[in-house]
């Protein structure tokens, strides 16, 4: 199957929108498709609901998902449909039938159950408000932590990396390993130590971990950086993931990685200016959740560096931390949830 692309997709529907019907119906048009399925976009009528409709035999649970405002999937009898009503975001529709067809050209076996599990990872990533082109600020987080995984997390725990890439689940800390943690902070400025955003009063927190460290990165704009695309597409080749490549590409979009946004980050080059590290200890300036009384949670502060000198740490220091807690779990397999 040739994959479309979102802008394709939207003028595609935008085209069978034209031609309404005398009546109540569907006007449907057959996508290229792979053996043993068939692919269909459809705009309802009168309701103008766009779907893509898919096909197949395969032994599926039946289920309705509600990935966004308007926005459905509904599983039947092995038959997979994703609805979007009027109301729906279109760009962020495009967006997701480009990415679900592109996974349908890539996966051989069990295709819908495949397109199935991908819808899924979608409902998780719009339920964290993402799905659009990220944010400035977004863009750099994200290239901040994949950074960090490229740098140290592969080169410690290859058969674990991806799994130990907490952000992207939602949870307070960016990367967990056993007992190891790391919050990552990414910046785009020219100051030298500047504050950094700390986010809830878990974010620090070290409560079970034997070892939690910041790191803090500061980015430079320059023509002849890194893009986030290009750092994507590094990783996706990286040797050290070659085993990981189907979670890489779940935690991509759980983390706001959308293909079909690839063209909005191309432009944006970057190289790393500087990075420390921080370990988190008692006396750290920091809020947890003990120091709060009853009632108050989700707090966010600005951190200044400037006051954590004692505490910071070499990256050789970093890297043999890491290494010790890879140790500690042994032959174990991290799984991710």
């Amino acid at each position: 199957m040739t994959s479309l692309a979102a802008v394709q997709i939207s003028a595609l529907f935008g085209e069978l929108e034209s031609e309404v019907p005398s009546g109540p119906g569907t006007v449907r048009r057959r996508l290229p498709s792979i053996a043993a399925l068939d692919v269909f976009a459809e705009v309802r009528f009168p309701e103008e609901e766009w779907a893509l409709v898919i096909a197949s035999t395969e032994s599926l649970r039946d289920r309705d998902l509600v990935l966004a405002n308007g926005l459905t999937c509904s599983v039947q009898h092995g038959n997979v449909e994703v609805v979007a009503q009027p109301s729906t975001d279109r760009g962020v529709f495009s967006a997701l039938l480009a990415d679900l067809l592109g996974h349908l050209t890539n996966t051989s076996a069990a295709p819908a159950a495949g397109v199935t599990r991908r819808i899924t990872t979608w409902q998780r990533m719009l339920g964290r408000g993402l799905g659009q082109v990220l944010a400035p600020e977004e863009r750099a987080g994200l290239f901040g932590e994949l950074l960090v995984l490229r740098d140290l997390v592969v080169a410690a725990a290859p058969g674990k990396a991806v799994a130990a890439w907490s952000g992207p689940r939602g949870d307070a800390k960016d990367f967990l390993l056993g007992d190891w943690g790391l919050e990552a902070k990414t910046t785009v400025s020219r100051q030298r130590y500047p504050r950094c955003r700390i986010h809830g009063e878990d974010q620090l927190a070290t409560d079970s971990l034997e070892t939690l460290l910041l790191a803090h990165q500061t980015l430079r704009s320059d023509s002849t950086g890194t893009s986030l695309p290009d750092l994507v597409d590094e990783l996706r080749g990286h040797r050290g993931l070659a085993d990981q490549l189907t979670e890489l590409e779940e935690a991509l979009l759980e983390a706001g990685w959308v293909e079909a946004h690839r063209r909005h980050y191309e432009h944006e080059r970057w190289v790393l200016d500087g990075r420390r590290f921080y370990r988190v200890v008692e006396g750290f300036p920091r809020i947890v959740d003990t120091m709060l009384p009853s009632g108050v949670s989700g707090v966010s502060y600005n951190l200044d560096l400037r006051l954590c000198g004692e505490y910071q740490v070499g990256e050789a220091t970093v890297r043999e931390l890491l290494g010790d807690a890879t140790s500690r779990l042994g032959d174990g397999k991290l799984v991710r949830e």
